[in-house]
């Protein structure tokens, strides 16, 4: 079996010197180049996960998502990889599809592992707050996306922000909104937040919020399907709305095939606007208004402010709370143009 004496040999270094390349440690960087060339030819690579216990010192990251179905984790996910390669750091992806025991599953399997830190996407239906409020006196932890206690340490979105850019700029067409929020309650309180500043914004204009009911559906998610049954069943009861700010584009794919089916035409009869400009969101007809989160910045910013975390582990009383500027996209379902 390859080992690192193996590769000392072959690149004609001492053992000391492989171990402080693989460490990441300052080389000369012909040295370096041998020493990576030699791990190349005999397959080598380090066993992270035994070099954590030995040293008891880690340099992987975990990070936990709560669905994997759309590129929205997907862009945070590729940001955040990158950012910890730059600094040295491997990051471990997992994924609890919204399930608490999943989740907790995969934080024991991190916390095993002697990872240095967590970024999370945490569970929000039954959530465990117990769990996540022991994990951040053990373990460096940053949410995103959402969280759950207000004195974690996060990196979001100003969903309040991104709620108000969306109902002004229907509100400008001259049309009052309604809204169609999420499968989610409100301890997501990024959710919440996208609710309140719909909400806020209305009454600052002297109007009456419109929330339609998000119990006709059977879905887990905010997808197609949970926006589709929504509003078929609003739309037997109550009037068509004269323009729709849905919680996520998703959401907002749904109830635009529902209006479609009635033999409206989205961004004339009805206006319907999205939430997180997902990829497909510029190529759906009409292509979609939405908000941008700024999801690059946000995988940085994580893998960032973990490091910072790790760095001042001796300070409980320090807290990262990096609120993210959103970006209004305004597209044909509200602005319709004949093609």
């Amino acid at each position: 079996m390859t080992n690192m004496a193996a590769v000392a040999k072959l690149a004609g270094v001492s053992r000391y010197t492989v171990s402080k390349v693989l460490n990441g440690m300052h080389v000369a960087e012909k040295t370096r180049r041998k020493v990576m060339e030699a791990c190349e030819k005999l397959h080598y690579s380090r066993n992270l996960y035994a070099t954590n216990l030995v040293r008891n010192e880690s340099f992987t990251m975990g990070m936990v998502i709560s669905q994997n179905f759309d590129s929205f984790f997907g862009e945070i996910i590729g940001a955040a990889e990158k950012e910890a390669h730059v600094n040295g750091y491997q990051l471990i992806c997992q994924c609890s599809y919204g399930n608490a025991e999943e989740e907790a599953k995969i934080i024991r399997n991190f916390e095993s592992l002697r990872i240095c830190g967590i970024i999370a996407a945490p569970v929000v239906r039954n959530c465990r707050l117990e769990q996540w409020t022991s994990l951040e006196e053990r373990v460096p932890v940053v949410n995103f996306d959402c969280y759950l206690n207000k004195d974690s340490n996060y990196v979001i979105n100003d969903n309040q922000l991104s709620a108000a850019l969306v109902t002004e700029h229907l509100l400008s067409t001259g049309r009052t909104p309604a809204y169609l929020g999420s499968v989610h309650p409100d301890t997501n309180l990024a959710i919440k937040n996208r609710k309140k500043g719909y909400v806020d914004t209305i009454k600052k204009h002297h109007l009456k919020p419109s929330l339609i009911p998000t119990s006709n559906s059977a879905q887990t998610a905010d997808n197609q399907e949970f926006g589709y049954e929504n509003l078929v069943a609003y739309l037997k009861e109550s009037d068509v709305p004269e323009a729709l700010f849905c919680a996520t584009d998703r959401i907002a794919m749904g109830a635009i095939y529902a209006l479609q089916e009635r033999g409206l035409v989205v961004g004339k009869d009805v206006l319907v606007a999205g939430h997180d400009n997902l990829h497909f969101s510029g190529f759906m007809n009409p292509t979609l208004t939405t908000v941008a989160q700024p999801k690059q910045e946000m995988g940085t910013e994580c893998v960032k402010s973990l490091l910072s975390l790790i760095r001042l582990k001796e300070s409980k009383t320090e807290r990262i709370q990096k609120v993210l500027k959103p970006e209004l996209i305004v597209r044909q379902s509200t602005m319709f143009k004949s093609i």
